[in-house]
């Protein structure tokens, strides 16, 4: 069984995580894709069929045809009503999905917590998410609307002082630094009856205790999941551009080749990071319980109970 409350450092964040997947990866992977698995394939249809629009539509705008344009205008002038349908739609799929994303490793962490390991399924952990759909769709909400635009105004900040030098550190340490904010205030705020605000504080002390280890393990796993989605794209990048350099002689037929190129990378980028995000999730969970035990000692605890119970 994995030891969720331990005390760690930098090294530790970064091999227990990797830990936590050797030891429970084939449970922990088999109901996230019980749960996600569906919605995953329409993400992948969905995403591929707006990436095609997307290409065409910068393909026939860059050709400086005036006929393309004028079509291209007046077709989104007759058709608002349909294009704001479809993207009301397409932008609720991207909140279920990612609230369901974000919240089964939170969920899934706490599971194994209180049931003392791998003892329950899918069943359980999505009883979890339907009972805390409401605090985890306020968080979301909040998030976007009220913390996303002050971070944005932050980050503006610090990327004109990359013109100084002195942004570019600044900017390296700020981006995990306020993904662990967030992800730790996110843990607060769905294991414990607490404000939203009251979690962001404590979110914040978490990560201030130990903030070094958990900014730096936190940068680590960004680096290995770029790297890893960098493997995966560039399989079918290699083969589009061998399809567009060998698919004839007078490139006529390269663009089409191109953009289904283009597409398929853009598609497997997304679908990767939904995927490869449990890593980051899980991490940040073991800086969460991390500083539960720092705070609470509860393993000691633990084995006090067991001793007694013995």
């Amino acid at each position: 069984m994995f030891t969720l409350f331990k005390n760690r450092d930098f090294g530790d964040y970064i091999s227990d995580t990797f830990q936590f997947f050797k030891i429970t990866g084939k449970h922990y992977f088999k109901h996230y894709f019980t749960l996600t698995g569906g919605l995953l394939m329409v993400l992948v249809v969905i995403s591929y069929f707006l990436f095609q629009v997307y290409f065409d539509f910068f393909l026939k705008m860059s050709t400086f045809n005036s006929n393309n344009s004028e079509y291209l205008i007046n077709y989104m002038s007759n058709n608002v009503g349909l294009i704001i349908g479809i993207a009301f739609f397409v932008f609720a799929f991207f909140l279920f999905l990612s609230m369901l994303n974000y919240a089964i490793p939170v969920i899934y962490l706490n599971l194994y917590d209180t049931q003392k390991g791998p003892n329950f399924g899918s069943k359980e952990i999505f009883k979890e998410f339907k009972a805390k759909l409401g605090k985890i769709t306020k968080f979301f909400l909040i998030t976007a609307f009220v913390i996303t635009p002050v971070l944005m105004v932050f980050f503006m900040i610090l990327i004109l002082l990359c013109f100084l030098l002195i942004g570019i550190p600044l900017l390296l340490i700020a981006i995990p630094a306020v993904f662990s904010w967030i992800a730790l205030s996110f843990y607060e705020y769905i294991n414990h009856d607490k404000g939203y605000f009251e979690s962001l504080g404590n979110g914040f002390k978490s990560l201030k205790r130990q903030f070094f280890p958990i900014v730096g393990a936190t940068f680590v796993m960004y680096v290995i999941i770029q790297i890893t989605m960098s493997v995966f794209t560039m399989i079918p990048y290699s083969f589009g551009i061998a399809s567009v350099m060998t698919h004839n002689t007078n490139g006529s037929g390269a663009t089409p080749v191109l953009n289904i190129m283009l597409t398929i990378v853009m598609v497997i980028s997304m679908l990767m990071s939904f995927i490869l995000n449990n890593l980051l999730v899980i991490n940040q969970g073991l800086a969460y319980y991390s500083g539960r035990e720092f705070s609470e000692n509860i393993s000691s605890t633990d084995s006090i109970d067991l001793i007694g119970s013995e």
